[in-house]
């Protein structure tokens, strides 16, 4: 047996104090073991971190600083190390773990050095607490998880704007790979309207000031616009130098798609509850027998309100099949009222004679009028209904708005078809209304018919034969005279009052819209309006016995087309219509106090009223009135024998 020299002792004792210092100057928690896997010399590092006392790690067999599940595995790894030894990590690569003393686990980082001490193999074994840095770095990966697998689309850039980073979220959302978009400037994705705004907001982010995340659009790869909700941060070092920015964009094509469908529903809803209101106020005021002049003003007004039209108008039949004539407008327009529109030239006459609504984004090219006729017109988007009845077509409603303007849509001619109907509906009323004024006035006429008859004739017969028996006692001649002569007024009285009782009977049988006279006095009121004032008529001669009908259309167009013209030219104050038959011939004279003939431009009107008259061997003239005043029209034709 070899006994140590003291030069060998010495120089183990060396080894053991090298060793000493050196864990004693370690940043690490460090521990050396021997060949058997005892520990046989620590550093307090190591009692801290594995939770011994101090002192107490020396002896125990460093699988206890192992968990039990890896001690196995842990026994074979440390053989492998002590038979081929060398610095460097252990389990490069893998998660290692240890356990303290009271058994919780926690994530290492070990380094292992092999040791010759006094001829004896060591190995000593750096330990490092990973616990701070794992936390981190599983932070880090939580978050590099959710910025890829995100579909929001996740950005950061310099301050610059040059991309520094770029998520799948930004791929799929933009279209452009990571590839196209590292390096390249953030503009692109903005349209240029609205750089500004971006550059105001990075501004306040710079400032320190927060900035909310508000709606915006950005541009994709194929030059298309998209919504999205942008969020912007400013990123800064730890020393509060800013260095970038981050941003967060998530899609809202579907949001604002749905926004808008409930910003149009709830139009639709409050539009709805208008057209509700609107109908109720016109059936009430069709139901209240209000003038048809009251009734088609509120249905004109409402339509104008509820599509937000330029203009509105309502057109209904003439006593000639061949025209219609306008009866209210409400806006813009290059009619008036009175005016006529041909029904086999027009989309108006079109709607009335098919009964079925027109809807036109072109007159010009939709109307069946010749090119020569729509010379003047400068009408957009039109939508024309039809106003039926039980008893047929009665008219037509039309709506039009500017050149330029949006067309009227479904929701649109529908409003409006109600509204046509409700104003046949109207003209309907309107009829019976009339119809039972006129049976009143019938009866009444009957009434009064048969009150003369029975008692005014009979109290003048008694008074006749009164006077008849008086006079035979009367000797004075002058008396007699006088007697007489009363008499005979009687009789002419009692003539008068049959004359009147058989015109009252007369007209009794008769349906008073058959009357000429009723209906020029209806042409009349209807121009009134325009007028501002009622024309004056009057009639001599048996109007309604000797004119034909089949010249009482051009009586009525004469009449409308004179008080027409004077509406829009003359600006008068008076007119005057003298409807007068004599024995041979019919008289139309129209005199009003305005401006005169010679100032007024448009001449088709008068044109067409000289050839309805020549039509019929007559003639027509214009000139100045009485006294040289206005304008006076003179139509005349002759009459059958």
């Amino acid at each position: 047996m070899t006994t140590p020299t003291d030069d060998s002792l010495s120089l183990v004792h060396s080894s053991h104090e090298l060793v000493e210092t050196v864990l004693g100057v370690m940043p690490d928690a460090a521990v050396v073991v021997d060949e058997s896997g005892r520990v046989v010399a620590n550093n307090a590092l190591a009692d801290l971190c594995f939770g011994y006392p101090a002192g107490t790690m020396l002896g125990i067999q460093v699988e206890s600083l192992v968990p039990a599940r890896l001690r196995a595995r842990h026994v074979g790894h440390r053989r492998t190390y002590t038979e081929r030894s060398s610095k460097r990590p252990m389990g490069a690569g893998l998660g290692l773990w240890a356990v303290r003393r009271d058994g919780g686990e926690f994530p290492v980082d070990i380094s292992l050095t092999p040791l010759e001490v006094g001829g004896r193999h060591l190995t000593m074994a750096a330990v490092r607490d990973m616990t701070l840095q794992r936390a981190g770095w599983e932070a880090e990966a939580r978050l590099a998880a959710i910025v890829a697998s995100t579909d929001d689309a996740m950005l950061s850039m310099d301050l610059g704007g040059a991309v520094m980073s770029w998520n799948l979220g930004a791929e799929r959302l933009f279209g452009f790979t990571t590839d196209e978009m590292v390096g390249r400037s953030f503009w692109r994705l903005v349209p240029p309207e609205l750089r500004t705004q971006v550059e105001e907001r990075m501004a306040r982010l710079r400032s320190g000031m927060r900035v909310p995340t508000h709606d915006t659009r950005r541009v994709r790869s194929d030059g298309s616009h998209v919504d999205v909700a942008e969020s912007m941060s400013l990123v800064s070092e730890v020393n509060g130098e800013p260095v970038g920015f981050a941003a967060v964009l998530r899609d809202i094509t579907e949001r604002k798609s749905s926004e808008h469908e409930l910003r149009h529903l709830l139009i639709e809803t409050q539009r709805r509850e208008r057209w509700l209101t609107a109908m109720s106020e016109v059936r009430l005021a069709l139901f209240s027998a209000a003038p048809s002049e009251q009734w088609l003003d509120l249905i004109t007004r409402r339509v104008a309100e509820l599509i937000d039209a330029d203009g509105v108008m309502v057109v209904l039949p003439t006593d000639d099949p061949a025209e219609l004539t306008v009866a209210a407008i409400r806006g813009e327009s290059l009619l008036g009222v009175g005016d006529h529109l041909p029904v086999g030239r027009t989309l108006a006459g079109r709607v009335f004679r098919d009964g079925m609504s027109v809807v036109s984004s072109d007159l010009r090219n939709d109307s069946p009028s010749p090119p020569e006729l729509l010379t003047e017109v400068t009408i957009g988007p039109i939508v024309l209904a039809p106003m039926t009845s039980s008893t047929g077509p009665t008219g037509v409603l039309l709506v039009t708005r500017k050149p330029g303007r949006d067309p009227f849509v479904g929701e649109d001619v529908r409003l409006v078809e109600s509204f046509a109907q409700q104003a046949g509906l109207g003209m309907e009323l309107a009829r019976a209304q009339e119809e039972r004024a006129q049976f009143a006035l019938v009866t009444d006429r009957e009434r009064i018919a048969r009150d003369l008859h029975d008692h005014v004739i009979q109290r003048l017969f008694a008074v006749g034969m009164t006077l008849q028996a008086a006079a035979n006692s009367v000797s004075d001649p002058q008396a007699l005279k006088r007697l007489e002569n009363s008499v005979e007024e009687l009789d002419a009285t009692i003539r008068d009052v049959r004359g009147t009782i058989f015109s009252l009977e007369l007209r009794a049988t008769e349906h008073v819209e058959t009357s000429a006279r009723s209906r020029i006095l209806d042409v009349a009121s209807m121009v009134a309006p325009a007028l501002g004032f009622q024309p004056r008529l009057h009639f001599e001669g048996p109007v309604d016995t000797r004119v034909p009908e089949s010249v009482v259309p051009d009586v009525l167009a004469v009449v409308r087309e004179a008080l027409s013209n004077t509406a829009r030219h003359a600006e008068a104050s008076t007119v005057q219509v003298r409807v007068a038959v004599g024995e041979s011939d019919l008289v139309i004279e129209v005199t009003d106090d305005g401006r005169g003939a010679q100032k007024r431009t448009r001449s088709s009107g008068i044109s067409n009223l000289r050839a309805r008259a020549e039509g019929r061997g007559g003639s027509m003239e214009l000139g100045p009135g009485p006294r040289g005043r206005g304008t006076q029209l003179s139509w005349r034709v002759p009459l059958p024998a």
